[in-house]
């Protein structure tokens, strides 16, 4: 059964989804209106409603899945809780928070992200601002990060291209790759898993590095882990595994 809805905003808008499962797709679009399709065999029991900018869809924990496809203007927030469900945005959108116990989320563009599911990969390309997932069996992609980072991950990869805000990961099984760090403080931490961070040349670093069982690799000649004073940019960096191995390299 197909549902189709359209709803006119004018302001920030702001999309609400609960679902006991099935999947979501997001598409920002240049129009001052919301359209949503549901595909469901019980959309009848799905609630949709507008207070305002806010359009609220509402499911009972009991419900059957659903598809939900969305168009909606330049900058929406999105926020999605539930069990099971899949999660996918295209376009630039605004703050996107998704609440799941499993899924996979894939997102092109957002302000900002806040993602926390028991099983899931996450898969991001631009977070304009700060972001912060957790995971508990899943990978995490992102190709880059304006502001702050922050990821939890119990059993998993993390890799992030760039970023150009301070970072704070911890992985119990899992390597974590950051290819170019902007902050000016990282921390992580993994229990087995390999640390490999990349660092732009013409800074300061402040360095504590550990590792119980694993090697520790520096880049060849001038190093941009030094304690050189001056002028330049500091970095404080700490770096702690259990047994992992941890390899620090230029960015350049």
């Amino acid at each position: 059964m197909r549902r189709d809805e359209r709803f006119t905003v004018g302001g920030h808008t702001q999309i609400e989804i609960e679902l006991a499962g099935g999947s979501v797709t997001m598409r920002a679009s240049e129009s001052g209106s919301v359209s949503v399709q549901v595909e469901s065999s019980g959309s009848s029991d799905i609630d949709l409603s507008q207070i305002g900018d806010t359009i609220a869809i509402r499911q009972g924990r009991r419900g059957r899945s659903a598809r939900i496809a969305i168009d909606a203007p330049v900058g929406t927030d999105l926020w999605v809780r539930g069990s099971s469900i899949d999660v996918s945005t295209h376009g630039a959108l605004g703050v996107v928070r998704s609440k799941t116990t499993s899924g996979d989320l894939q997102a092109e563009d957002v302000v900002r992200l806040d993602v926390a599911m028991s099983s899931g990969d996450a898969r991001v390309g631009t977070v304009r601002d700060e972001a912060q997932v957790a995971t508990a069996s899943g990978d995490v992609v992102i190709r880059s990060v304006g502001g702050r980072l922050n990821v939890t991950l119990a059993s998993g990869d993390l890799r992030v291209d760039q970023v150009d805000g301070d970072v704070e990961a911890g992985t119990a099984s899992g390597d974590v790759t950051i290819n170019r760090f902007g902050g000016s403080a990282i921390a992580v931490r993994t229990v087995s898993g390999d640390v490999r961070i990349g660092l732009p040349s013409g800074i300061r670093v402040d360095p504590q590095i550990t590792t119980m069982s694993g090697s520790v690799r520096l880049p060849d000649g001038p190093s941009p882990v030094s304690s050189t004073s001056g002028e330049r940019r500091q970095v404080r960096l700490r770096v702690r595994t259990v047994s992992g191995d941890i390899r620090i390299e230029r960015a350049d």
